[in-house]
């Protein structure tokens, strides 16, 4: 009889999972989504992470796809596929740390392209938060390079009470430090270990809907609670890379990444930004805030960018980010989800007062751009 299991599909292309069922046949993964079937070969197929309770496989060909199945999936590809999957992921924990540690130019080069991406996860769990946290000041400090803090120490105080107050309530992790940074781009990201950035542009996109911007937010406190960005940095960064900001620069880390050759971009999965929004819902809903509100800021940035001003200026910035700094999508289908999340606003975090003199906290340094 063939192990089969009832899970959710991510195709790569939506944001949205699917139900799935998962037959483990003698040459590979056979998995139904709307009778259609798709197959994927054991030879091909990556365990992205695996806990006791769940399981999220991966397929080297499709790289945004994931298939997520109870954790029981586990002893059933190891079974099927021993050679390739029949190992604890105990085990390949300790591997992975091990080779971050010891290995040589040569296979942290390898890593860069083979093991690293599969092992985010659990290289991400490995992590001390406290290692996380200095990982992501520095990645903020290199943002600010490019475009500077602004804001007012009370405007920023009153967000940063707002956001800590959100972060404990959703059992985030982390403290968090935020800051403005000046572009016209609307914006907003989690580095790694509680660092969250807006944009001015973000800010007046949503200058008349606090509610929308803290909708914003929450979705950055859900990267932070996913540990998202750390993830992302493992996943396309490299051990490198890793290694050039831990140690402040080593001939290992240099060596790997001239072997990496140009890093990628970081960017979250469709699927983390999906349980990302899902976390939004969840931290807005706990804040006493509408999470359809989300829905409302998705809006007002696809309507704010378009200009050709704006657009050159985007560019142009791009042009001097780092490698691993990257928009987030935006899609109709995250919209309409976050529009059904219709719920009740019983009170906003700041007074109109408050709310007005955060929207005006970088208005001064604008003008000086």
């Amino acid at each position: 009889m063939v192990d089969h299991f009832e899970g959710r599909f991510f195709d790569g292309e939506t944001a949205a999972d699917k139900q799935a069922t998962a037959y483990f046949e003698p040459d590979g993964i056979r998995i139904n989504v709307d009778d259609n079937p798709i197959f994927w070969r054991y030879k091909k197929v990556v365990t992205l992470d695996a806990t006791p309770d769940e399981c999220r496989l991966g397929y080297k060909p499709s790289p945004d796809a994931v298939l997520v199945l109870p954790g029981e999936a586990r002893n059933a590809l190891a079974s099927a596929s021993p050679a390739r999957h029949g190992r604890s992921a105990g085990t390949r924990r300790f591997a992975f740390a091990v080779g971050a540690m010891v290995a040589g130019a040569a296979i942290v080069g390898a890593a860069l392209f083979i093991g690293v991406p599969a092992a985010s996860g659990p290289l991400t769990r490995s992590t001390p938060k406290s290692l996380e946290v200095r990982i992501g000041a520095n990645m903020a400090t290199q943002i600010n390079a490019v475009f500077r803090p602004c804001g007012d120490e009370q405007s920023l105080a009153l967000v940063s009470s707002v956001l800590q107050d959100m972060a404990e309530s959703g059992d985030v992790g982390f403290d968090i430090d935020f800051t403005f940074v000046r572009t016209a781009a609307p914006n907003a990201f989690a580095l790694p270990g509680g660092h969250v950035m807006a944009t001015t542009g973000l800010l007046e996109a949503v200058s008349n809907d606090q509610e929308a911007f803290f909708a914003v937010m929450a979705h950055e406190l859900g990267h932070v609670r996913g540990r998202d960005g750390m993830r992302a940095f493992y996943r396309n960064a490299g051990l490198g890379v890793a290694l050039e900001i831990i140690t402040g620069g080593s001939g290992l880390a240099q060596q790997a990444v001239l072997l990496g050759g140009q890093l990628t971009q970081l960017r979250h999965t469709r699927e983390q930004e999906a349980l990302a929004d899902e976390a939004a819902f969840t931290i807005m809903t706990s804040a006493g805030l509408d999470p359809a509100s989300l829905a409302r800021a998705f809006e007002a940035i696809t309507t704010s960018v378009g200009s050709e001003q704006l657009d050159k200026e985007i560019a142009d910035k791009k042009r001097k980010l780092p490698t691993w700094l990257k928009s987030h999508p935006d899609t109709k289908e995250r919209i309409e989800t976050a529009k059904a999340q219709q719920g009740e606003t019983l009170a906003l975090p700041l007074t109109d007062t408050d709310w007005d003199a955060v929207t005006m906290a970088c208005e001064t340094a604008a003008e000086e751009e």
